[in-house]
């Protein structure tokens, strides 16, 4: 048997190799409040054995720890340079390994002893910090053992005096887009069944673990079309609320009030959700009038207010712009005062919208105009999707980990107010997330491996993934680094250009991103 150390936010692979030189000792920085982790690449394991592994630290007893293995998952195709997967004469150079390959992502909770299932596994070791925890270092043994056969490793952890403070109103806002049916599904539950009340709890859990804070409720998952229009289910919308609330989740996205008509992507105008008329005809009006009556007075009983932000239609574009103007001036008129968040990228929808959501791309070739609506009183999210590919910041398969990280990090420099995904548990109905990772999109497209998800379905609730965790890091990160901007604005400048200058310039070295981050932590402990 073979063991290392390897830094989380290394890529590891099935025929990752522990090398001649294998890392016996590592250094992990963290605040507190955040969580140490560790990887331990084994090789040479013999077939079906016992696998022991433990951790003590500063020679005594256990400190509170979480063990995973590590799941590979297959990139059967490469992000496009673009968007989507590459196609025919196309070649994206900004990827971790041609494609197809497998890569450990999934993390499965475990607990020693375990049998072996590979000649190569790989084990994350998590171990949380307390906010109130003493600052300074702890020392960590790492034991494993297989056959009669031990390593142990070193594992210092060094806890700076900076606070990551709590999840909720005052953090960042985050969304995932997140499926409560595929939830039941995956599962085997019953909709709706108290078994699929207490597995939502799960998922909203892990969601606040990876610092979620804003939650989306679909129309279709609390309002029921009858011969009298929409009917909206009002325990199940204040019992959605009242979960993901528990949960530690704070802003509510209210679902979009239309979409495409005929599904059609190239659609000019919009249709009210399931199965209604045009959204901008005289019927369509008083469809929206009616769900969207029923919407406010319970937003209004409950004191949602300063909570709910509204969704109109799903990325509007310069072609369905004049449906889309309309449209958001009758939901003002229907649902006054809540504030409007669209994914929008064309900035000639000025005065549509309070909170803009471009893609990184489109944000960083405009950014004089998306800021220009800033300061005019809107707020500027982002998000990613299919898109963006080649070098860009995402969190795709085939991208390193540090990217995912990095979207904290470039909220921060560029102050932008929110970050959104559409896939927290988006699997296709013939998708097995273990065994398939790009998924078909119409058209002759598909979307990229990993596009659909970072979380997996796991056995009695949601396993978390490496790029679902690196990202938890940076938006952290994202909370520190606006602490040391408001009181070191020029260190934290400096720090912030060592780690990431642009959207699609940045380190993809992960020592130097450490020693960024280090002096991140080190500059908090002098204020």
């Amino acid at each position: 048997m073979r063991a290392s150390l390897t830094d989380s936010l290394e890529p590891l692979y099935p025929d990752s190799d522990v090398g001649r030189a294998p890392k016996r000792a590592a250094t992990v920085a963290v605040p507190r409040g955040g969580t140490a982790a560790v990887h331990v690449l084994l090789n040479d394991l013999p077939p079906a054995a016992g696998l022991d592994y433990s951790v003590r630290q500063d020679g005594g007893a256990a400190p509170p720890a979480q063990w995973f293995r590590l799941i590979d998952v297959p990139v059967e195709a490469n992000t496009g340079p673009v968007l989507f997967i590459e196609k025919k004469g196309e070649r994206n150079p900004h990827v971790i390994r041609r494609a197809p390959f497998r890569v450990y992502d999934a993390m499965a909770p475990t607990r020693s002893p375990i049998r072996t299932a590979a000649g190569t596994m790989a084990l994350r070791l998590e171990l949380p910090i307390a906010r109130n925890a003493r600052p300074g270092k702890r020392d960590c043994a790492i034991r494993v053992r297989c056959r009669g056969e031990e390593k142990e490793l070193a594992l210092s952890v060094q806890a700076h005096k900076a606070v990551v403070p709590p999840v909720g109103r005052d953090s960042l806002p985050y969304t995932n887009w997140f499926s409560l049916a595929i939830m039941a599904q995956r599962h085997g539950l019953t909709p709706w069944s108290a078994e699929h009340w207490r597995m939502i709890g799960r998922y909203a859990r892990l969601m606040v673990h990876g610092r979620q804070n804003t939650f989306r409720v679909p129309w279709g998952d609390i309002f029921t079309r009858t011969g009298d229009g929409l009917v909206l289910n009002r325990e199940r919308l204040r019992r959605i609320v009242k979960t993901f609330t528990a949960a530690g989740m704070y802003f509510i996205e209210g679902g979009h009030v239309a979409s495409r008509t005929g599904g059609d992507w190239q659609a000019s105008t919009f249709s009210i959700q399931l199965g209604g008329p045009p959204a901008t005809s005289v019927e369509g009006n008083a469809d929206l009038a009616r769900a969207a009556r029923q919407l406010m007075e319970e937003i209004d009983r409950s004191g949602w207010r300063g909570r709910w932000i509204q969704h109109v239609t799903d990325e509007p574009v310069a072609g369905n712009a004049t449906d889309y103007r309309i449209l958001t001036g009758m939901v003002r008129r229907h649902m006054p005062g809540l504030p409007l968040l669209d994914a929008t990228m064309d900035t000639t929808l000025c005065g549509s919208v309070d909170i803009w959501c471009p893609q990184p791309q489109e944000y960083q070739k405009h950014r004089e105009l998306f800021e220009a609506q800033r300061a005019v009183g809107d707020r500027v999210w982002f998000y990613t999707c299919c898109c963006p590919g080649g070098p860009w910041l995402n969190r795709l398969l085939d991208m390193e980990l540090l990217r995912p990280v990095l979207l904290g990090w470039a909220a921060a420099r560029f102050d932008l107010d929110g970050f959104l995904h559409w896939g927290l548990n988006h699997y296709g109905a013939d998708q097995d997330p273990f065994e398939k990772s790009v998924v078909g999109h119409g058209g002759g497209n598909c979307l990229p491996a990993g596009d659909t998800h970072v979380v997996y379905p796991g056995k009695g609730g949601p396993w978390s993934s490496l790029r679902f965790e690196a990202q938890r890091e940076g938006f952290e990160d994202y909370e520190l680094l606006k602490q040391l901007q408001a009181r070191r604005p020029r260190r934290a400048a400096t720090i912030l250009a060592k780690a990431i200058r642009a959207f699609d310039d940045y380190t993809k070295d992960v020592k130097v991103f450490r020693s960024a981050r280090k002096a991140m932590l080190a500059a908090l402990d002098k204020v």
